[in-house]
């Protein structure tokens, strides 16, 4: 199982998902979105949201799609590539789904 450090996490969502980080990175997260960042709640692009520590791992993973305004859908660290590649995957198919 390959556990994914800050930078290695990085490169998988923004390489191979084309997810972007919104253009100011704001404390420890970084919300990604899918191609382009929209906010709009109608036609949001978010798709996750990665928290870190003090030290910039990554501590948790929230996924925007399967959250709601009551609950949150965390994957927890440690975050394996075959975890984070099954989930991003799906969030990204919902958001498509969502979107028509």
């Amino acid at each position: 199982m390959s556990l994914l450090c800050n930078t290695a996490l990085r490169r998988l969502l923004e390489t191979e998902f084309a997810l972007v980080s919104e253009p100011v990175e704001r404390g420890s997260s970084t919300t990604y979105f899918h191609r382009t960042v929209c906010w709009h709640p109608a036609r949001s692009t978010r798709v996750l949201r990665v928290h870190r520590d003090a030290r910039g791992e990554p501590v948790s993973m929230q996924l925007c799609v399967s959250s709601d305004n009551n609950n949150s859908v965390l994957l927890k660290s440690p975050l394996s590539e075959t975890t984070v590649r099954q989930h991003v995957a799906t969030e990204i198919a919902m958001l498509a789904l969502r979107h028509g």
